[in-house]
């Protein structure tokens, strides 16, 4: 796809669904064979189906979706007949058997085209990739899932272990076991599963701790900066860089040295670390960092790591705009068919935001979701018979309504 298909300032829903490409999915359905027998509920009248749910209404539902399929805009995007209807019981079945490798697809293709032709790295010298968890309450006798704390007997969680590379491009692993619950095992696998080349640093909060990990990390070249807890045990080898003599405004550099930090017991881990202790003006608490990149000031140590808080915006525009709080079916199958589809649509309004330079995530969603239905209306006026079918289309919806 041609690199000019987004603009530096500006770009339009139309764009941003040219990066899926209503012929890719057709023909990924076809490719699959994922829509063998199925009369009704194709793949690709699905995947539309819950894009248009996520994007109409930040609680999505079933029923929802019921009364979306028979919406004058979505029987206009989909060329259904008039009348066509579909029961919410339906759509559950399709959800729970559909193939979700076609939503895997359509997701891998769409990360692929925004970080190639959109994401741009957030410092000149590197990709900052930021990880980190988020957990969601379910009932025990729907679906099996995590023991937290003191929860009730049929109340327990999941969790969603989270990259944000930049500022578009998510990836997510959902986990449901018990042994997942410590970030130590979520965070540290999902981030040694990922790809990471010389120009990508990772950020991390203090709930992945372990010191042999951090080893890890710097055996494998895997360019980190993480949080440090105030009384954490390490042995200085040498002072880093010399303490910075410009005045920053809201912190001071107090340390910036090479050490090794002790681990469990007096267990001395001999890898070399940067350390490095800052004092914020505001409350004069001290902070402190530590990453296995050295050839960056101090100063942008802690900015790097002050990047993650990224990833809380992202996760509190999943959960209040996305409907990341809410499965509509507990079937293991459906939830990994909604989940790529919400990566999918956060990832167009993220972009749309950003290029749009609008102000907030649900402004965003709204205006994009209004964009697309003008675009709708407008290409249906463009057909020989528009406005008899658009007129059609907005009777049937108000006898329903």
């Amino acid at each position: 796809m041609d690199k000019r298909i987004i603009h530096p300032q500006q770009i339009s829903v139309s764009e941003l669904l040219d990066l899926i490409g209503l012929d890719y999915l057709s023909a990924l359905a076809q490719e699959l064979q994922s829509d063998k027998w199925v009369i009704k509920l194709k793949t690709k009248t699905v995947f539309n189906l819950l894009i248009y749910s996520l994007l109409e209404s930040n609680r999505v539902s079933l029923r929802g979706m019921q009364a979306n399929y028979s919406s004058a805009i979505f029987q206009a995007i989909e060329h259904l007949a008039v009348e066509d209807t579909t029961a919410h019981s339906s759509i559950r079945d399709r959800l729970t058997q559909i193939d979700s490798s076609y939503f895997e697809r359509v997701y891998n293709r769409v990360y692929q085209m925004v970080s190639s032709h959109y994401d741009q790295s957030t410092l000149s010298k590197y990709n900052i990739k930021r990880y980190d968890s988020t957990m969601i309450h379910i009932f025990g006798h729907l679906m099996s899932g995590m023991k937290v704390g003191n929860s009730s007997n049929n109340k327990y969680q999941v969790k969603l272990t989270t990259e944000l590379e930049n500022d578009f491009c998510i990836r997510m692993k959902f986990f449901s076991d018990q042994s997942h619950l410590s970030e130590e095992t979520s965070l540290k696998e999902v981030i040694q599963e990922a790809q990471h080349g010389k120009k990508d640093l990772i950020v991390f909060d203090r709930g992945l701790k372990s010191r042999e990990t951090f080893k890890e990390f710097s055996d494998k070249h895997t360019q980190f900066v993480t949080r440090l807890n105030a009384n954490t045990r390490y042995q200085t080898l040498r002072q880093h860089q010399p303490l910075p003599t410009i005045e920053h405004d809201e912190i001071s550099v107090l340390k910036d040295e090479i050490v090794y930090l002790y681990g469990t017991g007096n267990n001395l881990v001999k890898q070399e670390f940067r350390l490095i202790e800052v004092e914020t003006k505001n409350d004069k608490s001290n902070l402190l960092f530590l990453t296995n990149v050295v050839d960056i000031s101090a100063y942008l140590v802690a900015y790097i790591y002050r990047q993650r808080w990224q990833i809380e915006t992202f996760f509190r525009f999943m959960k209040q705009e996305m409907n990341l709080t809410h499965f509509v079916s507990y079937n293991e199958n459906a939830i990994k068919v909604v989940l790529y589809a919400t990566l999918i649509a956060a990832m167009l309004v993220l972009v749309y935001k950003k290029l749009n330079n609008i102000n907030s995530y649900k402004k965003a969603k709204i205006q994009f979701f209004k964009e697309l239905q003008a675009n709708v209306i407008l290409e249906v006026l463009e057909l020989p018979d528009g406005i008899d079918k658009l007129k059609k289309y907005l009777a049937f919806q108000a006898r329903r309504n």
